[in-house]
């Protein structure tokens, strides 16, 4: 009976917060209001799968006697919930890219730049660290145990799992510190034991290698490979994720003609092939200036 009057009361409760951000929702449309759509929408997601949450909850104590078609909705319900729960962690995980990059400019980025990532391979711990969130979530969600209502699982998801957090602060610390940031001046690398970073101006960089990728799930990708003087081996393009200021927002790649044109000038000798270019998946517009970055020698 206690377990059966906690989870009414959550279902309650969320269907409550669900609608703050529903009838938001609804009102900005009659409006025709769409300048924070992208967040209501957002928001909405997120009550909707908390409130899916609870009804599924809902369902498995109150289907005591076995009634198949209540057991196929809570089927379709759970099933439903955990698309939004994906959703949910993939709106996590920009949120949190976001974060990632907002602390990267106030610590590295000091007047104008044309763009700035984060280096290879270290990159892809952003995703190791939504695998891990992804798996830690799961199983909060997945458990069978007896006392599964709202209060005691909110209990156990608020416990600090030392061994996760253990894990995930030295990989937060390593995609925080190996950054690359480029400017009119040349080129600034940071790593995570040399946080006062290296500058390098475009006449250190002695070798370019540029092109598109031919195989695998990144073919027709564009990359943009320098080494330096000191055989220091830098990808300023690859498939990942790289920040170009705001000068760039709506004339997209012209950061690497940029780029190119001061490494280039500088006397840097270039290795390139447009092979591949026919795999890309751009306007073309985008496209010349990846052919331009590549023949200009």
């Amino acid at each position: 009976m206690k377990e059966e009057k906690y989870i009414k009361y959550g279902l309650f409760s969320s269907i409550l917060i669900a609608l703050g951000p529903i009838l938001w929702l609804c009102i900005n449309i009659y409006d025709k209001n769409y300048e924070d759509i992208v967040l209501n929408i957002v928001f909405v997601i997120i009550g909707i799968a908390l409130v899916l949450f609870n009804v599924r909850n809902y369902l498995k104590v109150y289907n005591k006697k076995y009634n198949i078609a209540l057991e196929v909705l809570s089927h379709i319900v759970s099933f439903i919930f955990y698309i939004l729960l994906i959703a949910v962690i993939v709106i996590a995980f920009i949120a949190f890219y976001m974060g990632i990059s907002f602390i990267q400019e106030k610590i590295f980025i000091k007047g104008e730049y044309i763009t700035y990532l984060i280096k290879s391979p270290y990159s892809y711990l952003l995703f190791v660290i939504l695998i891990i969130v992804a798996i830690r979530v799961s199983l909060l969600f997945s458990r069978k145990e007896k006392d599964s209502f709202m209060k005691k699982r909110l209990f156990k998801f608020l416990k600090i799992n030392v061994v996760t957090i253990l894990i995930i602060i030295p990989l937060l610390y390593l995609v925080l510190t190996n950054v690359v940031v480029v400017t009119e001046d040349g080129i600034y690398d940071y790593s995570f034991y040399n946080l006062k970073g290296t500058r390098y101006s475009f006449s250190d960089v002695s070798y370019v290698n540029t092109g598109f990728i031919l195989r695998g799930r990144s073919k027709g990708e564009f990359f943009y490979n320098i080494q330096l003087k000191d055989g220091k081996i830098i990808k300023l393009a690859y498939p990942s994720m790289t920040q170009p200021s705001d000068k760039y927002d709506y004339d997209t790649w012209q950061e690497y003609v940029d780029i190119d044109k001061y490494i280039m000038s500088s006397g840097a000798k270039k290795e390139s092939s447009e092979n591949g270019s026919e795999y890309v998946q751009m306007d073309k517009i985008y496209i010349d200036k990846l052919l331009k970055v590549i023949r200009n020698k």
